[in-house]
């Protein structure tokens, strides 16, 4: 066996004695655990599935998640069947979200599995505990668990608690609550390899587009998909007029805080939207653009691609678009 596996594997046991034989160690002394952990990494894959409370609904996700250091990562999302409906692929030419049914691909530039993908990725789980101050940390029938702030926080989720297998430390469960500490995303981890050999090109959009996806038969009622209209909209706002053009829909809000709302039918193509930001939707991912003054933001879910434009706050923003995630049209 070389020098390094035995390195590793004393590691393990010798975690393994202080947690199960020495008593509970201190939150400072099992982040200096993770630390090492997170240092050794090199590539790693999970499998899980993602539940997200929408309102009164309830939505299942497959997630996979291939990761290569330092930065590389593929998130493919799909149903409970394991069909595919969109990937999140960051190589160092920027980020992508690619729909592989239309040949969709959406490509912008931006940092987010450091903050707001950190579910998705164990090395950023990771970084989230090691980077809290003070967090609840508890260890129990053989599960090290960590109750903390989201960081950073947004207007959908608040806090967290991330449970990790207490012999190797792979991810086992994360659940992320509101401020009025409901369970809004539950992830539960179903295998965690590292050490994974990934093809040359696991990390390229181009790869991503030629996987299994859904493939759902369009009949010509669902070509004509309607208007999916948001069931949160500002106060005092109320829809102005809606119109269609060459299969785009275009709704438009008026009040104190007005947006528009363009719904298509994705083709194949790519769209460049430059510097952005991505964020989760109740596990559906979407990308932020624009100025202090305007913002856009995109996202692609049930085989309509959505642009939402306005002045308003991010945070109303997000709302507004979150209202419409499990929403099919009318």
């Amino acid at each position: 066996m070389r020098r390094k596996n035995w390195a590793a594997l004393l590691l393990t046991v010798s975690l393994a004695m202080i947690l199960a034989g020495c008593g509970q160690m201190s939150a400072t002394q099992m982040a200096k655990q993770l630390q090492d952990v997170q240092n050794g990494l090199n590539t790693y894959k999970t499998e899980a599935f993602m539940t997200v409370h929408v309102q009164d609904a309830v939505a299942r996700y497959y997630v996979e998640t291939w990761y290569q250091s330092p930065n590389l990562y593929r998130i493919a999302l799909g149903n409970e069947n394991k069909d595919i409906s969109q990937i999140i692929v960051h190589n160092a030419q920027g980020i992508y979200i690619i729909s592989p049914s239309t040949r969709k691909v959406i490509r912008f530039s931006g940092d987010w599995a450091e903050k707001q993908g950190h579910m998705y990725l164990y090395n950023s789980l990771l970084s989230q505990i090691i980077s809290a101050v003070k967090p609840d940390y508890s260890v129990k029938d053989k599960v090290v668990t960590f109750v903390l702030p989201t960081d950073p926080q947004n207007s959908l989720i608040s806090s967290q608690k991330i449970e990790l297998d207490q012999t190797t430390l792979g991810p086992k469960q994360v659940i992320l609550y509101n401020k009025d500490q409901r369970a809004v995303i539950t992830m539960n981890y179903i295998s965690f390899q590292k050490g994974v050999q990934f093809p040359a090109n696991a990390f390229s959009p181009e790869q991503a587009t030629t996987l299994k996806s859904i493939e759902m038969p369009v009949s010509a009622e669902e070509q004509g998909f309607g208007v999916i209209e948001p069931t949160y909209v500002p106060q005092n706002d109320q829809m102005e007029d809606e119109a269609e053009q060459n299969g785009i829909v275009f709704v438009r809000y008026d009040g104190m805080s007005p947006f528009t709302l363009v719904e298509t039918r994705p083709s194949a193509g790519d769209i460049e939207l430059g510097e952005g930001k991505l964020l989760t939707l109740y596990g559906v991912p979407a990308v932020l653009t624009g100025s202090a003054e305007v913002h856009q933001l995109y996202w692609l879910q049930h085989g309509v691609e959505f642009q939402l434009t306005s002045h308003m706050s991010v945070a109303s923003m997000m709302k507004v678009a979150a209202s419409m995630v499990d929403d099919s049209g009318k």
